[in-house]
């Protein structure tokens, strides 16, 4: 591998990481930002909600916008807006900058991720390419792990904007790099399907809304639902759609979307609720809290590292079973163990969530492109990670919606284990009904 592929393969890895760090590094700030702020539950739950809602609606047409404009020039524009929006966020003195920073920020990291996973497979071949595609995979796997003893860090030690600041000048570095060291792609005529983007957006968004924020919930979740359906109506007619409706045609793959929803909504619960747990209830602080993550942060991304070879002695239906039961072991246990504060059986379970969310995440990811077609590969990438952002904010939206009579941090934290028990074990019974029949089938 000669220097320029290695630069490439940097810029891929790092644009990627970025992108999922700033998902989950605010997790172990959240209490002080809250605090600096003036933030209420709600308010502090959509500082996630608008970043996962725009990284999941411009994800879709984040990879498109790289064919039809250049990956070169998409990936320097994706990074000048993650820069700017992560500055702002860092800059914030209100709750409203703070949440429209994120939303900004998110439309950055949308376009970045599907931007460097196609850096790697323009720029690789072969058995070159399968292995840089395992070190992006374990790279995504380990990130949100990795964010939380970085926002740690900083939050004790300096202060919770400085994970944000920081972005800035590494985006700038990253784009120097990109201008000397990658090629100009070849660009295709195509038209984006703005309205089905936009309705996409609208119609997560308003859901999101409607469970946690606004006083006229039935109401808004009734728009919400006639939006989705006007989206499904106009992706039908489209003839370049953003979600073109033919990739849930296929049983396996439809099944990988909605378990990846689910399970998604029921992790963000671990990531959000774990850290204040242990500063509100244990009181420990913010690097304290990162340093008791570490193993599960090592852990996780050593089972994600080593998957691959698991899937291939067992196939990958029986290890995605294997992830879902794990992590729905840990919820149970982290919330029938709270209210003893027992620090090394919370650890325990943590230790057991790591093991079972890098399981899920590599075999949810390969269900998600199994029997795609060649020219629709981008848009399956796309709706499987779609899948992935907004099963986080409608998680988050839900157990904030759940949690508004709640006063004591260990009954918001058992309330939410126990809502995200009960997400994993649909999202479990879904592989059983979608996805392990199917792959069963290649072996009759």
């Amino acid at each position: 591998m000669n220097i320029r592929k290695r630069i490439i393969l940097g810029l891929a890895l790092v644009g990627a990481f970025l992108g999922v760090l700033d998902t989950s590094i605010v997790y172990t700030g959240t209490l002080k930002i809250a605090s600096d702020l003036n933030l209420n539950a709600s308010g502090l739950s959509w500082v996630q909600v608008s970043y996962a809602l725009t990284y999941a609606g411009f994800m879709i047409i984040g990879g498109k916008l790289g064919d039809i404009y250049g990956r070169k020039t998409i990936f320097i524009y994706s990074l000048l807006i993650f820069g700017i929006g992560s500055i702002a966020v860092g800059a914030s003195v209100t709750p409203i900058m703070i949440i429209s920073s994120r939303a900004f920020q998110g439309i950055g990291a949308a376009i970045l991720a599907p931007t460097c996973l196609a850096l790697l497979t323009d720029n690789f071949e072969g058995k070159f390419r399968q292995r840089v595609i395992g070190y992006y995979a374990s790279v995504v796997g380990a990130g949100a792990a990795i964010g939380l003893i970085i926002g740690g860090f900083f939050a004790t030690f300096a202060s919770w904007r400085v994970g944000f600041f920081i972005n800035g000048p590494i985006s700038l570095i990253m784009i120097i790099f990109a201008m000397s060291n990658l090629e100009k792609s070849e660009k295709h005529v195509a038209k984006l399907d703005i309205w089905g983007t936009i309705l996409s957006i609208l119609a997560m968004s308003s859901l999101a809304y409607g469970l946690d924020g606004s006083k006229n919930h039935y109401l808004v979740i009734t728009i919400s639902v006639i939006l989705w359906i006007i989206f499904i109506i106009i992706e039908k007619r489209a003839s370049n759609p953003t979600m073109p409706l033919e990739i849930f045609k296929d049983k396996e793959r439809a099944g990988s979307y909605l378990s990846s929803l689910l399970f998604s909504a029921s992790g963000v619960g671990f990531w959000f609720y774990t850290p204040q747990l242990l500063q509100s209830s244990l009181g420990y602080s913010a690097f304290i809290t990162s340093i008791v993550l570490v193993p599960m942060a090592i852990l996780l991304f050593i089972v994600a590292v080593q998957a691959r070879r698991l899937i291939e002695l067992f196939g990958n239906g029986k290890i995605m079973v294997m992830g879902f039961l794990f992590v729905l072991v840990s919820l149970i246990g982290l919330m029938l163990q709270a209210q003893s504060k027992n620090i090394l059986l919370l650890i325990l379970m943590t230790l057991l969530f790591g093991i079972g969310f890098a399981l899920a995440f590599a075999t949810m990811a390969n269900s998600g492109l199994v029997r795609v077609k060649p020219e629709m590969t981008g848009s399956a990438s796309g709706v499987y990670n779609t899948a992935r952002q907004f099963g986080g904010a409608l998680g988050l939206s839900l157990f904030s919606a759940f949690s508004h009579e709640l006063t004591s941090i260990i009954d918001i934290f058992q309330n939410a284990m126990f809502i995200g028990s009960i997400l994993t074990a649909l999202g479990l019974l879904t592989v059983f009904m979608f996805i392990l029949p199917t792959e069963n089938k290649k072996f009759k």
